[in-house]
């Protein structure tokens, strides 16, 4: 029983979960992230470090940041990064205890660098408060995210206003130390919500905005502008993930492009323990940008092709039933474009004997695909509830599947437009894949490749 990934990013050991101020700076891709150094649970969150040249090969760092206890802090919350006085700074969300809760008493501070390994916190701090925003009480206010608008320095972040609705609120500044409070950028239409973890992208005069909700599995996006008085103006919107993706970040890399960074969260293992003390994985790395139809664009890093070792290639031209891969592996990429009007579906991760196996259904006239996952396991204490996306259709009819399989992780991709992540908990080891139609795929160009770092 192999659960473990084996070429998505994860700590040695213990809890990680989300991305955390994630930078291109000097060459090397930073990547911080919420970690536990002591258990493999939640609790104790520090922020880990590790940095990378080429967003496949990761180096482990030390610890970049510790609470400071001695000030009564005993969380480190997600956070953003920026550049200032020629140094990466973080601005993250401090939490203690009793007044200090995260519900009512979370606070923004800063903590700087002089050496890039280790970072302390300001003597300043807090540099923001709940009670900056003018008649309204914040809670669950968290994650704050640093960008630049017309010139301005702003930041976003989340809180539930007056116990009453879920929103994020936007706050500027002139030197990263004395933000004011400006208006509430956007407010969830469901009540009480927790959001978590907003993103802005500028594109001229538009703006890509993304946030997560915790008490469902799908992150929304939003095309739009910002107003003169600071609030989100909605052109478009969708789903950024349908699956177990979650708390995005962004960064920007020197060939100009934007990354979109997530936490593959572990909620469908349910405390399971499997082949050792760990939990949580990132995503690989996504590119992702805005059409003209103001929609997301998304697409998995492309450098990803250079972990590809072995290359099966599969021909299908009016074909009825399932054809078997050669390729048996738990670590693969299964890329192709499908032309057909009929349902057909990949299998993957599944045992020589078809007890458990992994499906996903693309029903191409309709724009949907289902993950049934209630044979993904033998385990009867992993969650299996179903999982439906949908996605853009292509005027010509055909379908582009890229899915990477990596043990207990498949991040799914269809028409770079949708995503789906699943987290799957075999008890056999199994990595047979096919694809099947009942119906008739019309014509098939499919690459099967093993993957490996």
């Amino acid at each position: 029983m192999k659960h473990r990934p084996s070429y998505h990013f994860l700590p040695e050991k213990n809890w990680m979960n989300d991305p955390n101020a994630t930078i291109y700076f000097k060459g090397e891709h930073h990547l911080f992230y919420q970690y536990n150094p002591t258990d493999w649970h939640w609790g104790n969150l520090h922020y880990g470090h590790a940095v990378s040249k080429d967003l496949l090969h990761w180096e482990h760092r030390p610890i970049a940041l510790y609470p400071a206890l001695d000030r009564g802090e005993t969380h480190c919350y997600s956070g953003c990064s920026y550049i200032n006085n020629g140094q990466i700074e973080l601005l993250y969300t401090s939490v203690g205890q009793g007044e200090r809760c995260q519900n009512s008493g979370s606070q923004q501070w800063a903590a700087t660098t002089e050496d890039g390994v280790t970072w302390k916190q300001i003597p300043e701090n807090p540099v923001m408060r709940n009670t900056d925003a003018p008649g309204k009480r914040l809670t669950e206010w968290r994650d704050p995210f640093v960008f630049r608008w017309k010139g301005k320095i702003y930041c976003l972040v989340a809180g539930i206003v007056d116990e009453k609705y879920g929103a994020v609120h936007l706050y500027t500044t002139n030197d990263f130390r004395s933000w004011t409070y400006v208006n509430e950028f956007f407010r969830n239409t469901c009540a009480k919500e927790v959001m978590e973890c907003p993103n802005l992208i500028v594109y001229g005069d538009k703006v890509l905005f993304i946030h997560s909700i915790w008490d469902i599995r799908v992150l929304h996006w939003f095309v739009g502008t910002i107003t003169d008085d600071g609030k989100l103006e909605v052109y478009n919107q969708g789903s950024v993930d349908y699956g177990d993706f979650f708390a995005s970040q962004i960064s920007f890399d020197e060939k100009g492009r934007t990354l979109m960074w997530g936490w593959l969260r572990e909620d469908p293992r349910r405390g399971l323990f499997t082949d050792g003390e760990w939990s949580g994985v990132q995503a690989i790395p996504r590119v992702i940008c805005i059409n003209e139809e103001n929609e997301l664009v998304q697409e998995r890093l492309p450098e990803f092709e250079t972990l590809r070792r072995t290359d099966e290639e599969v021909q299908l031209q009016n074909f009825t039933g399932r054809y078997e891969c050669k390729t048996v592996s738990s670590t693969a990429e299964i890329e192709g474009t499908i032309q057909s009007d009929d349902v057909f579906s990949f299998r993957f991760l599944a045992d020589s004997d078809g007890q458990e196996y992994t499906d996903v259904i693309i029903n191409p006239r309709e724009g949907t695909y289902y993950a049934p996952m209630e044979d993904s396991s033998l385990i009867k204490s992993v969650d299996k509830r179903p999982i439906l996306g949908c996605f853009r259709r292509k005027k010509d009819g055909s379908v582009h599947v890229d899915i990477l399989i990596d043990n207990s992780v498949a991040e799914i991709f269809i028409n770079g437009s949708s995503a789906m992540t699943l987290r799957i908990y075999p008890q056999m080891e199994g990595g047979r894949m096919s694809v099947e139609t009942k119906g008739l795929i019309a014509d098939a160009e499919i690459h099967v490749y093993e993957i490996g770092l």
